[in-house]
């Protein structure tokens, strides 16, 4: 978890103060230092860490002293001391360090997981405060263009040359669009305050406009890399490896116990000194917890190959998604960038080649072409962004 904390706050001293930031990864890394939710996550990790350390000590020593009191005349009082320690069989600290060293590990992963999915949340949310830019400019053309004709018919109507039914279908088309337009500024209004939320409260200046450049790469090294480095099956291969360590523990503990100590009596007119060996021989208190923990052990192979599993079949789903996404954003890039149709309808309707029924059944294609280009290219980069996670 340090490793995190101590690189976001090296990358942000070495690049720019907060409210500079605009590029992607640079406010990843802010919200990596500055959310809430993954501070509180540091400190739980911490505790955590420090609890699994608890028990591979030594238990506590024992002091115990017996006063007898008696008739002098058959000894008088006697006293008794002794300080005691108990140990288990050696093999049990071994394994209990290991076990302790390995939940410290998996719990920085479990850490690793929340960051994981809070930074793909900000992130999203980049990719759609960037598409809901791309729309509003594209509204924007369309309430300029549309502002344009509403102008060039207001003239026609003076002159004699338009009816008010050709001026109030351009108002109605006018009051569409501003109707979009304001959903679009209360949309992306949402989503800058969702990414100021996730920065802890702070305000953050993203100003992107264009997608990150990502590539699609080839199926199965994305696969390898994800499996390699997915922190969730990191983290069920860890607690795996916990429940294997479980098991020597277990059977160690089955091994007998031992007290060692110094004894002291005294009181009389004797002082004797000596030491005291005990022995305890687990024979009912560790019942059934071999079983127990190699049962615990095949639970978390079987979810290892479930997870692994699900995440296979997901990563494929994803993958066909995403590859369909990316032919159709070529499909619609390479279609309307040769294309100039607003401007051809225009000069159409200005010359009355085309009634004002044909030009806006026409325009009205041509935009939620582009409408669709835009959601398109959405869907696509938050697709790749699901399967580009691990990287996070």
């Amino acid at each position: 978890m340090k490793k995190y904390l101590y690189g976001g706050i090296l990358l942000l001293l070495n690049i720019y103060p907060v409210c500079a930031q605009s590029d992607i990864n640079q406010v990843l890394e802010s919200i990596a230092l500055n959310n809430k939710t993954l501070k509180a996550g540091g400190y739980l990790t911490e505790a955590q860490k420090l609890e699994a350390k608890t028990g591979k000590y030594l238990a506590n020593p024992t002091i115990e002293f017996n006063q007898l009191w008696g008739d002098k005349k058959t000894g008088g009082n006697i006293n008794e001391m002794a300080v005691v320690q108990a140990f288990d069989f050696p093999s049990v600290y071994a394994h209990k360090n290991k076990i302790a060293h390995l939940k410290s590990t998996n719990y920085d992963l479990q850490y690793a997981v929340g960051r994981q999915q809070i930074l793909l949340t900000a992130q999203q949310t980049c990719l759609e405060i960037i598409y809901l830019r791309k729309q509003k400019k594209l509204l924007n053309e369309r309430v300029e263009n549309v502002q344009k004709l509403s102008d060039l018919y207001q003239k026609r109507l003076e002159e004699g040359d338009a009816n008010q039914l050709d001026i109030n279908k351009i108002q109605l088309e006018l009051l569409n669009i501003q109707n979009s337009e304001r959903l679009n500024t209360v949309a992306l209004k949402a989503k800058i305050e969702q990414l100021q939320t996730l920065n802890g409260g702070i305000p953050v200046e993203f100003s992107d406009t264009t997608y990150p450049n990502w590539l699609l790469p080839a199926y199965q090294q994305l696969e390898t890399s994800y499996l390699n480095l997915d922190p969730n099956l990191k983290s069920l291969n860890s607690q795996a490896e916990i429940a294997g360590r479980e098991i020597r523990l277990s059977r160690a503990q089955s091994l007998p116990k031992f007290d060692l100590g110094y004894r002291r009596n005294g009181g009389n007119e004797e002082t004797l000194n000596g030491f005291v060996i005990g022995l305890s021989i687990p024979l009912f208190e560790n019942k059934n917890t071999v079983r127990r923990a190699k049962t615990q052990y095949e639970y978390s192979n079987a979810l290892i190959e479930d997870n692994t599993q699900n995440l296979k079949s997901n990563l494929q789903q994803w993958y066909e998604k995403a590859s369909a996404l990316n032919t159709s954003c070529k499909a619609y890039a390479s279609i309307l960038s040769g294309q100039h149709n607003i401007e051809l309808l225009n000069k159409a309707l200005a010359a009355g080649q085309i009634s004002m029924i044909d030009y806006f059944t026409e325009i009205a294609t041509l935009y939620d072409s582009q409408e669709n280009y835009l959601t398109v290219e959405q869907d696509y980069y938050i697709t790749l962004s699901q399967l580009l996670q691990y990287q996070l």
